[in-house]
């Protein structure tokens, strides 16, 4: 059964996400779930701020490796088998109701990962892709979560992707993958900065 979340309602989920403050999300999940009859991944899925972020996505953006975690232990087990795969076929964040929860997207087309990946928050980059996040969907930029650590010259995260991409793409690995992409952005930065040098020269 779908929960009937008032917007304060939705408004005090996330920040209690962003601000990594566990047992209140657990109070205020289990005071609905109670009220509502709903599943707390049911509150988790409807609760979502004008940008489409979701609980989720604000735990993973400011680093809240526990609280990342306790959302994740709400989500139905099986998900994680399949959100590798379905996500990859659906990139718009229209078709959410279908992606499962930790692929999300917002508006932007960024999901958790994108923002676990922008503010190089290693540790939460492990658990969401240990617990079957997609490193391959794009947002509306056309960049997938490897391309936001690169970007902000989070390096440590980037030798992470690379050093996993063979586990994380299976055969498409053999093929380049994530360690062609990488490749294709080192290449890229060293063009940008020939640019800049012949430019100041």
């Amino acid at each position: 059964m779908a929960p009937k979340l008032s917007e304060d309602e939705i408004d005090d989920l996330i920040y209690l996400a962003r601000a990594g403050q566990d047992a209140d999300l657990t109070d205020m999940l289990r005071e609905i779930s109670s009220r509502d009859g709903a599943t707390p991944a049911e509150i988790l899925a409807a609760a979502r701020d004008e940008g489409k972020a979701t609980c989720l996505h604000m735990a993973a953006a400011n680093g809240h490796a526990k609280t990342v975690t306790l959302i994740l232990s709400h989500l139905p087990s099986g998900e994680s088998v399949t959100a590798a795969t379905t996500a990859t076929s659906q990139s718009s964040p229209e078709s959410s109701a279908e992606t499962p929860y930790i692929n999300v997207q917002n508006s932007f087309g960024n999901s958790a990962l994108h923002w676990a990946c922008l503010g190089g928050h290693l540790d939460v980059v492990k658990l969401l892709l240990s617990r079957g996040a997609s490193p391959t969907v794009a947002n509306d930029k056309d960049q997938i979560p490897l391309d936001l650590a690169a970007f902000n010259n989070h390096m440590h995260v980037v030798e992470y992707f690379l050093s996993q991409s063979k586990d994380i793409e299976g055969d498409n690995a053999k093929e380049g993958g994530l360690e062609k992409g990488a490749q294709d952005l080192e290449m890229a930065e060293r063009a940008g900065e020939n640019t800049d040098e012949n430019a100041s020269a």
